[in-house]
């Protein structure tokens, strides 16, 4: 089984993911979480955030993740794909994949929740390749499941009900 959140900085990946993992650890065997950031620092953090090392990291993602399921390992990601292509390749290569997309208005991620400062700095142009702001985010078409997020962390648990419900996760044990 593998969940995998996707959105853009600030959507709330982590903190789902996290909470999901919470949920879940006791109930299901052999669950782990690999969070987008922590997987970028494991690969020495050798590549940038253009769209072509964006794409280079996610094509490592998928390729990691789909060792590590192949060995009857569960898996919760919390990383952006961004492009098409990709989460085109994940949806073919994994199996048992259950794509949901965390989805938060720019202006909300922008206002409310830019606790990396990334859209501050990429607004005033003080730093690049930042998805949704100098690097076109297109919405995933074919995710499995849709989260509207743009509530506050309250809702977390109603979001992770959500998830184990929709993805059937419980049920494939």
């Amino acid at each position: 089984m593998i969940i995998w959140l996707i959105g853009i900085s600030g959507s709330g990946k982590t903190t789902i993911s996290r909470a999901l993992l919470n949920n879940l650890k006791n109930k299901i065997k052999n669950l782990i979480l690999i969070d987008g950031d922590e997987f970028r620092r494991l690969m020495g953090n050798d590549i940038g955030y253009s769209l072509r090392d964006r794409n280079k990291n996610a094509e490592r993602m998928i390729n990691f993740v789909s060792y590590i399921s192949n060995q009857n390992i569960n898996v919760i990601c919390a990383a952006n794909i961004t492009s098409t292509r990709n989460r085109n390749l994940a949806r073919k290569k994994l199996k048992s994949y259950f794509e949901v997309l965390i989805d938060v208005p720019i202006q909300t991620l922008i206002k409310k929740r830019d606790y990396k400062n990334l859209y501050k700095r990429a607004l005033k142009k003080r730093i690049k390749n930042v998805v949704g702001i100098d690097i076109k985010y297109r919405k995933p078409k074919g995710s499995n499941l849709i989260i509207k997020n743009d509530r506050n962390k309250r809702y977390i648990n109603v979001i992770v009900k959500e998830i184990i419900k929709k993805s059937k996760v419980l049920k494939r044990k």
